[in-house]
């Protein structure tokens, strides 16, 4: 059943944002904005939710203005953005607009009283430069960004940051990394989301009973399953306000490709996955780099799913969608 908070999404037709309505749409009452997004089938499952869908491109004030107003929105979840550097780097100018510019205009907004929180989705592809992947991450290490992408992920945090204190702590920065699960899967390799997704296809798409890699057995990913990062960002919307500016959302440790292949292996008896040595293709535009872990203890950033329970719940979701 639902409660009176109205919840704006942006980039509601993006992985975090789509499964992220989907969740939050039993209990509030979502809104959420998209960009020349032809996926009827996700339109039509959006709307199915009622979820109220707003085509537009963010990149206007007073256009964010008027739906802020018009939709009384509450709270804001801004998940829009070009999502890595493979995109990032085609067109810088499109990138600094999307993950900086109109961030900026939701966070005056949020200043001028137009709804009472924001909650930006940030990466942990700003840490560039800790080549280690056991070494792990947390929020005071210093940001190392050194790629179109990554750079302006952390100016938007940056811009973030110096509304964090005048937002009277209202505006936060929630990192992730190596987003899995619902409704994510790939038909041919994209390194930038990781195997499991490629996996996923072949095995429960294409129904393959065998599935080999030529290299990438030593790539290594804290794989964050997507229900986690959902159900945190719903605890994180009921705070009145933020703790930190910035902070991490992640499993603190980083699983190899190998040890991916002997979960896949283990759950599914009749299906087997094989990786050679080497990072390659997974590394192409990525940073091997140490799994995401929070400084603070803090309630709502806790995750419930495990890598393997993760994966049967991906796979699970996707048998119940073909079903449907």
């Amino acid at each position: 059943m639902r409660n009176n908070k109205k919840i704006l999404i942006t980039g509601v037709m993006g992985h975090i944002g789509y499964r992220l309505a989907e969740k939050l749409s039993t209990r509030h009452h979502i809104f959420g904005i998209y960009n020349k997004n032809k996926n009827i089938q996700k339109i039509k499952k959006l709307r199915s939710y009622k979820v109220t869908l707003i085509k537009n491109n963010l990149e206007n004030k007073d256009q964010i203005k008027r739906i802020l107003k018009k939709y009384k929105i509450q709270e804001c979840i801004f998940a829009a953005g070009v999502s890595h550097n493979s995109l990032a780097k085609k067109d810088v100018n499109k990138t600094i607009k999307i993950n900086c510019l109109s961030l900026n205009f939701f966070l005056e907004a949020q200043m001028n009283g137009l709804f009472k929180k924001l909650i930006y989705i940030s990466t942990g592809s700003v840490f560039q430069n800790i080549k280690s992947s056991k070494l792990k991450i947390f929020e005071t290490n210093w940001a190392s960004p050194n790629s179109i992408y990554s750079l302006s992920k952390r100016l938007g945090e940056k811009i973030l940051e110096t509304f964090f204190i005048k937002s009277k702590k209202r505006v936060c920065a929630l990192r992730v990394s190596w987003v899995y699960g619902p409704s994510l899967i790939t038909k041919k390799i994209i390194p930038q989301r990781g195997p499991i997704p490629f996996i996923i296809y072949k095995l429960f798409v294409q129904n393959k009973k065998f599935i080999k890699f030529k290299s990438g057995g030593n790539f290594a990913a804290s794989y964050t399953y997507i229900d986690d990062i959902c159900e945190s960002l719903e605890r994180m919307i009921e705070l009145k306000k933020f703790p930190k500016p910035i902070l991490h959302f992640g499993s603190g440790k980083n699983y190899d490709n190998f040890y991916l292949s002997k979960i896949f292996n283990k759950i599914f008896k009749n299906k087997k996955v094989i990786f050679k040595k080497g990072i390659h293709p997974w590394s192409n535009d990525s940073t091997v780099r140490g799994p995401l872990k929070t400084n603070y203890n803090y309630s709502f950033l806790k995750s419930r799913f495990s890598l393997e329970q993760g994966i049967i719940n991906f796979v699970n979701s996707l048998k119940k969608r073909e079903k449907v």
